[in-house]
C-alpha cells in the first residue's frame, strides 16, 4: 500500500513501505543512542557521588584546540589513557583542579564534566524530532488509504 502526499504544485509523491521502515528503523537508532547516553551519564554520575577522585596519576600530554575536543593523556596504574577535558580547564590547565574518575567496569577514566545533561537534551530533541517525522508520515498514510 502506497501514501498519496501531495507537494506544494500538487503532484502526488508515493510514500512506499520501504521508506516507511527506513524512518521506524531511523527512529529506533536514534532512540538507541538517546538511552545509551543517557546510560552512560547516569553510570559516570553514580561514579562521581560514591568515589573519590584518583589522585595517582602523571599528565604526559595535554592537547588544547579551539573547534574540537580537548584532551590529555594520562598514565594511571601502569596505563595511558586519554581523557576528554573542558576547553576552559585545558587552556588554564592545572592538574590540582582537574577530578578525574577512574570506571573500573570499563576500564576508562574521564573528567568529571566529560558528559554533561545537554548533550542528553539535545539526543532526546532529536529523537522527538524522528517521532513527529514517522507520525507525519503515518497519518498521511493512514489518511489516504
Amino acid at each position: 500500500m502506497d501514501v498519496v502526499i501531495y507537494s506544494k504544485n500538487k503532484e502526488m509523491k508515493r510514500v512506499t513501505n520501504k521508506e516507511l521502515i527506513s524512518i521506524i528503523l531511523i527512529n529506533i537508532g536514534i532512540l538507541a543512542w538517546a538511552v545509551y547516553g543517557w546510560l552512560l551519564y547516569n553510570r559516570r554520575q553514580t561514579i562521581i557521588n560514591s568515589e573519590e577522585p584518583i589522585q595517582n596519576y602523571s599528565v604526559l600530554e595535554v592537547h588544547c584546540r579551539r573547534r574540537s575536543s580537548s584532551s590529555i593523556v594520562i598514565e594511571f596504574n601502569g596505563k595511558q589513557y586519554y581523557v576528554a577535558v573542558d576547553r576552559d580547564k585545558c587552556i588554564q590547565f592545572d592538574p590540582q583542579k582537574i577530578k578525574l574518575f577512574y570506571d573500573k567496569e570499563r576500564d576508562e577514566v574521564y573528567e568529571e564534566s566529560g558528559l554533561v545533561v545537554r548533550n542528553l537534551v539535545v539526543a532526546f530533541i532529536i529523537y522527538l524530532c524522528s517521532c513527529i517525522w514517522l507520525f507525519t508520515v503515518i497519518r498521511k498514510r493512514l489518511s489516504s488509504s
